[in-house]
């Protein structure tokens, strides 16, 4: 079945289903009622099927449109989500971090940074490698971890280094 009919036509079902009415569910996707009612129709249309029933006071699902709404909520919520996490992900409020130490750093500070890390930014997940030094700096190169903490070393030419402590 060829699709003919787009995203802002599934919206304005469900704003008719929530809204109980023409007018209302126009005013909340905000548009007029007019183009409100050609996206019913334009559904409608595309689908071959009567979704609503329509009288002066009242409008209601048919039994069809009571069985198109869980999918149209589904598919709405989906996309939602979808893009809450695309959202979140590129302004790096979620998503996760590798990071690649040796196991004195793992042991010894790690785990403050990391707390204090996941107060900022609790929906980023952190995995923590325990590695020796020249793993540390393989797994960074390779792109295994998203950065290391090693002791400084023969660092590939690809791996920027920045000191971070000094005994």
């Amino acid at each position: 079945m060829p699709i003919n009919f787009d995203l802002n036509d599934l919206q304005a079902f469900r704003a008719v289903v929530e809204n109980g009415s023409f007018r209302k569910a126009a005013e909340t996707v905000q548009i007029t009622q007019p183009a409100l009612s050609r996206r019913i129709e334009k559904l409608e249309s595309a689908l071959n099927v009567k979704l609503f029933e329509r009288t002066t006071r009242r409008v209601s699902l048919t039994t069809v449109g009571r069985a198109f709404l869980p999918q149209v909520e589904r598919i709405l919520d989906d996309l939602d989500s979808a893009l809450m996490t695309i959202e979140g992900v590129g302004s790096t409020r979620m998503g996760s971090v590798t990071i690649a130490c040796v196991p004195s750093a793992a042991y010894y500070f790690m785990p403050q940074v990391i707390s204090a890390f996941h107060r900022l930014f609790p929906k980023i997940r952190i995995r923590v490698m325990d590695a020796s030094a020249n793993e540390v700096n393989s797994a960074v190169a390779l792109g295994e971890a998203d950065f290391g903490v090693s002791f400084s070393g023969n660092l590939a030419p690809e791996v920027d280094f920045e000191l971070l402590l000094q005994e």
